[in-house]
């Protein structure tokens, strides 16, 4: 059975907290998929550019009265990008995320296409968006074929694409 989440916006007196707690998520799951590169996990740059793009909404995601997990939203219109996503590792494998999916849909009805980038190699990751939301991968962005919104440097060296991304996209028909 997936749990009841909710999503809450986070208000500006917790954005500190917020996105040290992401970045903290983020940075440990980045540390475990690429040991080599855990100088290069998510940067508060990162997290402060997303959320200084037009139309960005930072959400806290909760269950049972319990913070659990946050995002990242960035769109307007009919189009959204999840820039970031989290369930905190203590609160995996408990269909969390699959709840959280669906009240980010529910929470932007307008939206009938979403994007998104993961690491080529968070095979959980690919698992769960392909196979549990309905992403299909559209893109592999690499030392060869950069993502044209990051900087090259980010990707990892060319001999090595250990910082390879897919970018995986959902079409919603209403």
């Amino acid at each position: 059975m997936t749990p009841s989440v909710t999503l809450h916006t986070v208000k500006p007196c917790d954005l500190p907290a917020f996105k040290r707690r992401l970045r903290e998520e983020l940075s440990q799951a980045a540390r475990e998929l690429f040991p080599d590169f855990a100088d290069t996990a998510l940067t508060e740059g990162d997290v402060d550019g997303a959320l200084g793009a037009p139309g960005a909404e930072a959400l806290q995601i909760w269950c049972d009265g319990e913070q659990v997990g946050g995002a990242v939203v960035t769109g307007e219109g009919t189009h959204m990008l999840l820039d970031f996503i989290y369930i905190d590792a203590g609160r995996r494998d408990r269909q969390l995320g699959l709840a959280a999916w669906n009240a980010l849909e529910a929470r932007y009805p307008q939206a009938t296409h979403w994007e998104l980038c993961t690491p080529y190699r968070a095979r959980r990751n690919i698992h769960f968006y392909v196979n549990k939301c309905g992403f299909c991968v559209t893109e592999y962005y690499n030392s060869r074929h950069p993502d044209p919104h990051w900087p090259q440097d980010e990707l990892g060296d060319s001999s090595d694409d250990d910082g390879g991304m897919f970018k995986l996209e959902k079409d919603i028909a209403r």
